[in-house]
């Protein structure tokens, strides 16, 4: 039975902390590679200017990260250090982040942030069930909006089966801030790997095969000498 592929999980219950985020790629792994980051160097993005695709004072960022780095978001304020993942083989464990600043508060200094994931097959149809609207990121108090939120709420993870087809999967996502009726639409992509074959090794006194001469060759004909008689 295939499993499901796309699952909205909670991931922790405290409030977004602000943050200055730094998307940083790390060396390439060693074969046999799971995720592979990509290959910009860093960029720093200012928690002043928030980040570049934006809907006036409100803007995010999405980011495809190893599951593992999810920890990242719990410690205390300070720079972040993720991996984008770029290219990826089956059963890589993926969460799919959602980071965000300039969201406005109400009355009461309560923000409230969610956002939409759809996640694209390379032929284009809808990947398993992962067409998710309004999942919650954000609601509480944001003080001025200036810090850098994440959906640390609710998180989209991904894990690619055997069975998926190989290809550049495509991940859209729109972030919505409630209060202030500003949306920011965002698109990141995948690249599932094809699945290695492993090489086939020889089998002890197994017969060597012995490659046939070439058909297509001039056969030369054995040249005769006639030797003369001696009468």
């Amino acid at each position: 039975m295939k499993r499901l592929l796309a699952a909205v999980i909670v991931f922790g219950a405290g409030a977004a902390c602000p943050v200055m985020a730094q998307i940083q790629p790390a060396a390439e792994p060693a074969a046999p590679a799971v995720v592979v980051p990509q290959s910009p160097s860093t960029t720093d993005y200012d928690v002043t200017k928030g980040f570049p695709d934006r809907n006036g004072p409100f803007s995010a960022m999405l980011v495809v990260i190893p599951k593992a780095q999810m920890a990242e978001f719990d410690q205390p304020g300070g720079a972040r250090h993720l991996d984008r993942v770029a290219r990826a083989e089956a059963g890589a464990d993926l969460a799919i982040k959602v980071l965000f600043t300039g969201m406005k508060g109400d009355w009461n200094g309560l923000g409230n942030v969610t956002y939409d994931v759809q996640i694209l097959q390379p032929d284009g149809k809808v990947y398993g069930n992962s067409d998710y609207r309004n999942i919650d990121a954000l609601h509480g108090k944001v003080g001025s909006g200036d810090g850098v939120f994440d959906n640390r709420n609710k998180v989209v993870m991904l894990q690619f089966d055997k069975a998926d087809l190989p290809g550049v999967y495509t991940i859209k996502t729109t972030v919505h801030d409630r209060v202030a009726q500003r949306d920011v639409p965002l698109l990141a992509t995948i690249e599932l790997l094809p699945q290695r074959v492993a090489a086939a090794e020889p089998v002890a006194g197994a017969a060597t095969a012995v490659p046939a001469p070439d058909a297509t060759a001039p056969v030369k004909k054995k040249s005769r000498r006639h030797r003369r008689h001696r009468h």
